[in-house]
């Protein structure tokens, strides 16, 4: 399971390359869940089932709220944007209890769990922003924190994270007005 894991990292790197790159928003939304699903697919398979994984599928949900705002050309109520913060901070720390190693007081295991929600919670930001720069921008303060996390864990999707990282900071130069 481990090695199917590993070739789901893969792919998520893949889905991390082109997705800044994408042109439209609701592009740019439907990568985000093939790649957050790819994610906690690779989190769960390499053993690491803590916040990361639980957070990815809250992505899921969020990015298909945003998808429906951008197709149908609303914003997201801030009471949205706060449940959806909530759910990254609830859901984040639910996966801390379940992570592997963790122990009931402050150990480097919970400390790293922490990592994946801040990210989420940036995350938040990038998925309900009005435009794709400024969802790019956020965008590449959350890689930077994921690529700190899945670094640690050794997860092959650090690759992805550094590779969007890459094409991102490209697309914001490419895109910019």
């Amino acid at each position: 399971m481990y090695l199917i894991g590993q070739i789901l990292g893969i792919g998520a790197t893949v889905v991390s390359i082109l997705m800044p790159m994408l042109h439209k928003k609701w592009q740019m939304l439907a990568a985000t869940i093939a790649c957050n699903l790819l994610l906690a697919l690779n989190f769960i398979l390499i053993g690491q089932i803590g916040s990361a994984a639980f957070l990815c599928f809250v992505a899921i949900i969020q990015s298909v709220v945003s998808m429906r705002h951008t197709v149908r050309k609303t914003k997201a109520s801030t009471a949205e944007q706060f449940l959806f913060l909530g759910l990254y901070v609830a859901f984040g720390l639910m996966g801390i209890v379940t992570a592997p190693g963790f122990v009931p007081e402050v150990s480097y295991v919970n400390l790293l769990e922490l990592l994946p929600i801040v990210g989420a919670a940036i995350l938040t930001f990038s998925i309900f922003a009005p435009n794709e720069q400024t969802t790019r921008k956020f965008l590449l303060a959350n890689i930077t924190i994921w690529a700190v996390y899945t670094a640690l864990i050794g997860s092959t999707t650090f690759f992805a994270e550094v590779a969007a990282f890459i094409t991102t900071a490209t697309a914001l130069y490419k895109y910019r007005k």
